[in-house]
């Protein structure tokens, strides 16, 4: 079942600022970055971009139906981009047998479902790769909570990083041989 709920409306994130975080993506063949996103244009619009032009894999997953109706159309036929309405409750993330090298996180994930969010996100990212969760610069509660999460989840090397006046990222490493 999908979720009907609307995100909260939060202002887009700054193109300069998302285009200085993809300095950390590191080369590679075959490379994959998975996004679950409910709201904002900017950061999809660079992710495609940077990996129409690197020759990396774009799965675009929207959270809510009204946000893949509105995004459908426009990613449908970029040849580096897969969009799906993707449903945050189902039991198992893997697509396709396919892993992820870097997973954007943009969909608010409600506080009740964010271990569980981990536990099936840490399933689907490959051995050292980095889960970047983006959060309001003023949410500190929000972010201490995703720290604990993220190290009881398996996930290390946690750092936050101030991206403009309004957004922050969490980004955090999965360890080889660590955790299910």
């Amino acid at each position: 079942m999908q979720t009907l709920k609307q995100p909260t409306k939060h202002p887009e994130i700054e193109a300069g600022e998302i285009e200085k975080l993809l300095s950390i993506i590191q080369p590679a063949p075959l490379l994959r970055i998975g996004h679950f996103s409910d709201e904002g244009e900017t950061l999809p619009a660079l992710l495609n971009q940077f990996c129409d032009r690197e020759g990396y894999a774009y799965l675009l997953n929207c959270t809510t139906i009204d946000y893949h109706e509105r995004l459908h159309s426009r990613y449908n036929s970029e040849p580096a981009c897969t969009i799906k309405l993707f449903d945050l409750a189902r039991p198992n993330y893997m697509q396709h047998g396919k892993f992820y090298d870097y997973l954007f996180v943009t969909s608010e994930i409600a506080a009740s479902q964010r271990a569980s969010f981990l536990q099936k996100s840490h399933k689907v990212i490959k051995n050292a790769g980095l889960i970047l969760i983006f959060l309001p610069s003023s949410a500190t509660e929000e972010t201490a909570w995703w720290y604990e999460l993220l190290e009881e989840y398996y996930f290390v090397a946690t750092n936050t990083i101030v991206l403009d006046n309004y957004w922050s990222v969490v980004i955090s490493k999965k360890m080889h041989g660590w955790g299910g």
